[in-house]
């Protein structure tokens, strides 16, 4: 049986690093929410949802959608990796619910303002899709 600590307990129990850590240890949770009404969305179109601010750390999220087509796709991200969030995914049941934690997103804190981005895949999209995300912003 091993006792360890995390990486960022670690730092919070070093009183040097404790100051320095910001959002990643007792930041202020946010919420984002956002919704988009889809008429024949094109594959391979992009939704802005959200706004990743300088120094704030995405935590977790939730892609909510009805059926949106058979096959069609979205993935959660920024301008730089389409699935940062959440890896493309078939929304194919009305009220599917489905949490945006890519092990590559969870605790991505930016070095920069970046749009959140749903991007659509494989064919057009009908619907409403809705978006809840959780950021922690520096105290």
């Amino acid at each position: 049986m091993s006792d360890v600590k995390g990486d960022n307990y670690t730092k919070f129990d070093s009183p040097t690093m404790r100051a320095l850590l910001g959002a990643e240890w007792k930041g202020k949770v946010r919420a984002i929410y956002d919704t988009y009404e889809c008429a024949s969305l094109a594959a391979g179109s992009t939704i802005k949802v959200g706004k990743l601010r300088k120094d704030e750390v995405f935590l977790t999220g939730w892609v909510i959608a009805d059926d949106l087509s058979s096959a069609g796709t979205l993935a959660l991200g920024d301008g730089t990796t389409a699935d940062k969030y959440l890896a493309a995914t078939v929304f194919t049941t009305a009220g599917q619910v489905t949490q945006a934690a890519a092990i590559g997103g969870v605790g991505d804190k930016a070095t920069a303002d970046k749009d959140i981005i749903l991007t659509t895949a494989t064919e057009e999209m009908i619907g409403t899709i809705k978006v809840v995300l959780l950021i922690a912003a520096p105290n």
